[in-house]
């Protein structure tokens, strides 16, 4: 295989960049390693173990350290003083490049002055514990000022960080209050000041329920505990007599002594829920003008074109009865006439009942869902059932309607939708509460992350559940993944008195 010389002199050129480029990163990360050879201390450290190394030949080459006995090592020991020193202000750099030079120094005396292999180990050893201890000490060094350095920058981060979050703290114009657990006011900013006219003296402090009252103040300190949440808006009333709400975030803290506290950001939700109350208000009432027109086209369709068609039908039954004289095919004509005639009042009786279900009124919501699950049954052919437990409880005429159009709806949805095999149906009563519940074993589907976000998908029946359940007070809840059914519960918070329900709770 040939190569051409610009093919060898490109591959040697990368190779020479690709070394330059290795020994420059090297250079870099071992830079910090380097011992500290422009620092005059560390020469004076490097001679101190020379004339030590000498002192020490020098007593070898005499005999006089042979006069020492067990003290033969002392001026071996001697070393250990440079190699602290330099492992105290170089580090472990120092310390290592300081016992290096001490195992350098010492070869000529273990060389030849220690002919015994025992005692060339001995040199040798207490050499190596020598600098072993200012080589760990110097490791110590490195790892104190590390740490130092670390406590320092973080120090440094965390007073900047207070700085930016008391220019935050001050400069917001949205009001914020720092409480304790108990709900002591521990500091405010000048929005909140300005909003509650406080003027706290030094050393005294406030409390929560002196500015939004006791009620209110009870709901922020029991708020469930999380690391930040948005508490249920409430109203106050200020000094100029004006009405304004307010919408809190919560947020714990931890100050200086590890004291957890509660910051409280108040913001001012007065026009947006204003504007809700009215989209609401219009809501309800035009759902509530839906209703009574229902009413009264049912009850119009019942009284009047039932009634005419049954009429119709009877007349009908006459002629084909008192008609033996007409022609066969007159008769067959009346007979089908009779059959359609029929087949249209069955029609707007079902009409009628989904536009306004009697048995509501007339029985109760009990009844009428029962009625509901029975009709949508045979209707859709699958298997519906209904579950009622718990003591009955009156309701308002609007949350009992609002309940059975979220079952009719969900009924609906099921069917139409989920290719569910079964569903179930609970109405379960408590003290305080009754729970609408319709779930599938159908398909499903993925919940958007927002409720709000089912606007842009075609589950719009699911928006007009989450409006019905709103216009009585209650709470609308979807529970669905793909391949897990789905199951809508609908819950509402009520009071009165108990009364026995008048359907048996078996199972249709």
């Amino acid at each position: 295989m040939s190569v051409s010389r610009d093919g060898v002199t490109s591959s040697g050129g990368t190779l020479l960049k690709r070394l330059i480029a290795w020994s420059t990163r090297s250079t870099h990360y071992l830079y910090r390693y380097r011992p500290r050879f422009h620092e005059r201390a560390f020469w004076v450290v490097q001679g101190l173990i020379i004339v030590i190394a000498v002192m020490h030949d020098y007593g070898e080459s005499v005999g006089l350290l042979t006069q020492l006995g067990a003290l033969y090592f002392l001026t071996l020991s001697l070393f250990f003083v440079p190699l602290v020193y330099a492992a105290l202000h170089f580090g472990f750099v120092g310390s290592l490049a300081t016992a290096m030079w001490v195992m350098i120094v010492t070869i000529p005396d273990w060389l030849f002055w220690h002919h015994a292999l025992d005692e060339r180990l001995g040199v040798i050893l207490s050499l190596a514990i020598v600098n072993g201890l200012s080589i760990f000490v110097g490791q110590r060094i490195d790892r104190e000022k590390t740490a130092r350095q670390n406590a320092e920058s973080s120090g440094a981060a965390l007073k900047v960080s207070e700085i930016k979050y008391r220019n935050l703290f001050e400069s917001s114009p949205v009001p914020v209050l720092v409480l304790d657990s108990t709900g002591a006011i521990l500091e405010t900013n000048p929005a909140a000041n300005r909003l509650f006219d406080i003027q706290m003296k030094t050393g005294q402090k406030g409390h929560l329920t002196d500015l939004i009252g006791e009620r209110n103040a009870r709901k922020l300190i029991d708020s469930p505990e999380a690391d930040e949440q948005s508490a249920e808006t409430f109203s106050i009333k200020l000094d100029d007599g004006s009405n304004i709400r307010l919408k809190p975030t919560l947020t714990q803290l931890v100050d200086g002594q590890d004291d957890t506290v509660i910051q409280a950001v108040l913001r001012d939700v007065t026009d947006e829920y204003n504007r809700q109350v009215g989209l609401r208000e219009y809501a309800a009432s035009v759902t509530r003008t839906q209703e009574d027109e229902r009413q009264r086209i049912a009850r119009e369709l019942h009284d009047e074109t039932i009634q005419s068609l049954i009429l119709l039908c009877r007349q009908l039954d006459s002629a084909e009865t008192y008609g033996e004289d007409l022609p066969l095919s007159v008769t067959t004509e009346l007979s089908e006439a009779r059959k359609t005639a029929a087949s249209v009042v069955t029609g707007l009786r079902e009409f009628t009942t989904s536009l306004r279900p009697p048995a509501l009124d007339d029985l109760g919501i009990i009844t009428a869902i029962r009625r509901l699950v029975r009709e949508h049954k045979d209707r859709s052919g699958i298997d519906t059932r209904l579950e009622v437990s718990g003591e009955y409880r009156k309701m308002t005429s609007d949350t009992e309607l609002g309940i059975f159009r979220i079952a009719q709806e969900a009924l609906s949805n099921a069917a139409r939708h989920s290719g569910a095999t079964g569903i179930t149906v609970i109405l379960s009563y408590t003290e305080t509460e009754v729970k609408l519940e319709v779930s599938d074993n159908g398909t499903g589907f993925s919940l958007p992350s927002a409720t709000t976000d089912f606007t842009t998908t075609p589950h719009l029946g699911i928006i007009g559940m989450q409006e019905r359940a709103g216009l009585f007070g209650g709470k609308l809840r979807i529970q669905s993944s793909p391949g897990t059914g789905t199951k809508v519960t609908a819950s509402v918070r009520i009071s009165g008195t108990l009364a026995e329900i008048s359907d048996s709770p078996a199972d249709i």
